[in-house]
């Protein structure tokens, strides 16, 4: 029995990931973190937008990148942390796609080590905008987050439980054509040492001698 990783746990795994980052990748950019209803008006905003509707028309407003803006310390952090967990868990989902594929081949022996430190990171930052973000808003804010908000802090969640599977080492069965059998050299050297065919011989005249004593008889 070969301790090997078990194909279901990588499999599962990876779908867990593959969620994880689409998750990710939508919540972190949509304007729904948060909202409020002031009479016919409401407001809401994430990440990257701030949005309005106000008589029926809804104006956004987008939020640019941590390094073009003279925002507040908290937002930039969390938008750092959500392209970093962006970049970090999509390398990840490549290694491992690419594990699955061509799990025999010499340079993929790596793969699942480096794919759940990818995911484990990538969850934890993603922990990180949640919490960040959370704890330095206003209360206003705090106590009207909407589902773009858990979404997010779902994907997180995912990460670390798919890592946690690609953690997992589980006996599973040795593949016979990966690892074959050694030959015994003995056993080799028996079976090219086989008898070869030997020519027929015809058994001496002893061996009858009834047809001898006919012989005989003719003189």
């Amino acid at each position: 029995m070969e301790r090997r990783k078990h194909k279901g746990l990588a499999v599962v795994g990876f779908l867990f990931s593959l969620t994880a980052f689409v998750a990710h990748g939508l919540a972190s950019y949509l304007p729904y973190w948060y909202g409020q209803s002031v009479g016919d008006d409401s407001y809401y905003g994430g990440l990257w937008q701030i949005c309005s509707k106000r008589s029926g028309k809804v104006t956004c407003t987008k939020i640019t990148s941590p390094w073009e803006d003279d925002k507040k310390w908290y937002v930039r952090t969390c938008q750092g942390l959500a392209m970093g967990a962006s970049l970090l868990t999509f390398i990840g989902v490549i290694i491992l796609i690419v594990k699955l594929c061509k799990g025999k081949e010499p340079g993929c022996t790596s793969a699942y080590p480096v794919s759940r430190v990818l995911f484990f990171i990538g969850g934890l930052m993603i922990f990180g905008v949640t919490g960040v973000w959370s704890a330095y808003q206003i209360e206003l804010i705090k106590e009207n987050k909407m589902f773009a908000y858990w979404i997010e802090w779902s994907a997180g969640v995912l990460f670390i439980v798919s890592a946690i599977l690609l953690a997992i080492r589980k006996y599973a069965p040795s593949d016979p054509y990966r690892n074959p059998a050694p030959v015994n050299p003995t056993t080799q050297i028996h079976l090219n040492m086989a008898p070869a065919a030997q020519p027929y011989m015809p058994p001496p005249v002893q061996a009858y001698p009834y047809m001898a004593n006919q012989g005989f008889a003719r003189y």
